[in-house]
């Protein structure tokens, strides 16, 4: 169970109730010192490193480039860097948390919110007068300050306009007048939350300015509708038609009844209301892998070989790209739905107390894992496995001596 009234040390000494009952999804806070014993795990160069590789999604985006914020994707290579200007520019990495575990660790200490809606952590590194442009971002973000400083300029989404300037890759709003009562500088180890649809404008006062974005989503009502939509579909009964009872009296013949549309709007409020259906669109779709181009499930023989280390009491882990949530179904009060990486499995509400240790660690010892417990246990497990959501912690290869 999380404690809700403990002060936690990422709010600053906020309770997570004041935090979820006065900000969340309401209004901004800054956090000063939220973070002030952080240390990154990654400095500029490493960060350039990984936007150096193929499979990691990077951008930089240049204010005064080749065009007015020029937006260039990665990969890039060591001579694109050295051609970019002295400042005004950054660099942005999707997804750190993927690749480097310490920055994992980072997005752990956010438990007290919906873990299943956390996203990933982009880190952005910028030089003297880096910015991305103002703009607004339709999700929860806390804008973790880690080196540097970085002025922050808010405004709330009844103070401007969604107009972006034109001909540019970038959705930069070109009425963007800053409030002096939300106007910010922080500091490394700051923390600056904003609820969606609040436009800001971040702009780097040094070099060596980095910043952490650590973004919780948010899936709009029409994409849900859409969603549900083809779940309904997906047992299609041709039988259910309209049918609507012919009100006592219809003016004319081509007149659509009010009757006629309150029938409609029954009917599909009856469909909706099937929460195992609703529940099983969401879980899937929140667990899905954000890059699941690089996710390939194991095989059979793959998955006995990693379901037999298990067995052998090997260590296993977490990787940061796994997303794992669960639902205890409405019709079958002593089953849960486990979700991973946009699959589910239904299982004995009795392992509850396992999956959630499953979504709280990171790393787990199964030399005490006695699979005759629970006749689910077994097909859990499996499926984790499969889907990589866990994934043995495999030794490191001695290194070579030097002669």
């Amino acid at each position: 169970m999380i404690d809700l009234h403990s002060p936690l040390s990422i709010l600053g000494g906020m309770t997570a109730h004041t935090f979820i009952t006065e900000y969340w999804q309401k209004k901004p806070l800054l956090i000063r010192a939220g973070l002030a014993d952080f240390t990154p795990p990654l400095d500029a160069n490493e960060l350039a490193g990984m936007a150096m590789e193929e499979e990691v999604e990077s951008r930089i985006v240049i204010e005064h480039g080749d065009r007015p914020w020029e937006l260039q994707q990665g990969p890039f290579d060591e001579e694109h860097f050295t051609q970019l200007p002295e400042r005004e520019w950054t660099l942005l990495v999707q997804a750190v948390d993927h690749w480097v575990p310490e920055i994992q660790n980072l997005k752990e200490q956010f438990q007290f919110l919906p873990s299943w809606r956390l996203d990933d952590v982009m880190v952005s590194y910028a030089t003297e007068g880096g910015s991305v442009g103002p703009h607004y971002d339709q999700y929860d973000v806390f804008l973790v300050q880690v080196a540097g400083k970085r002025r922050w300029q808010v405004l709330g989404p009844e103070s401007y306009q969604d107009k972006a300037l034109a001909n540019i890759d970038l959705h930069i709003l070109d009425n963007f007048q800053a409030d002096p009562d939300m106007d910010w500088t922080l500091d490394a180890g700051d923390i600056l939350y904003l609820p969606p649809n609040f436009a800001h404008n971040g702009r780097a006062l040094d070099d060596d300015c980095m910043t952490y974005s650590i973004g919780f989503r948010a899936p709009s009502l029409q994409e849900a509708l859409t969603g549900i939509r083809d779940k309904l579909c997906e047992s299609i009964n041709e039988k259910n038609r309209f049918a609507a009872p012919e009100p006592e009296q219809r003016e004319h013949s081509a007149e659509i009844h009010h009757d006629d549309i309150r029938y409609l709007q029954n009917e599909l409020s009856r469909l909706l209301q099937q929460p195992d259906l609703l529940a099983e669109w969401l879980g899937d779709t929140m667990s899905e892998s954000k890059y699941p181009e690089y996710l390939s499930p194991l095989n059979q023989v793959e998955q006995d070989q990693a379901f037999f280390s298990a067995k052998q009491g090997k260590t296993f882990i977490r990787p940061g790209d796994a997303r794992i949530c669960y639902y205890q179904q409405t019709n079958m009060t002593d089953a849960i739905k486990v979700f991973c990486n946009g699959e589910h499995i239904v299982v004995a509400q009795t392992l509850t107390t396992f999956i959630q240790a499953i979504c709280d660690q990171s790393e787990f010892d199964f030399s005490g894992l006695d699979l005759s417990q629970h006749e689910d246990l077994e097909p859990l497990v499996r499926f984790l496995i499969s889907q990589q959501g866990l994934i043995e912690l495999t030794a490191p290869e001695p290194e070579e001596d030097e002669e």
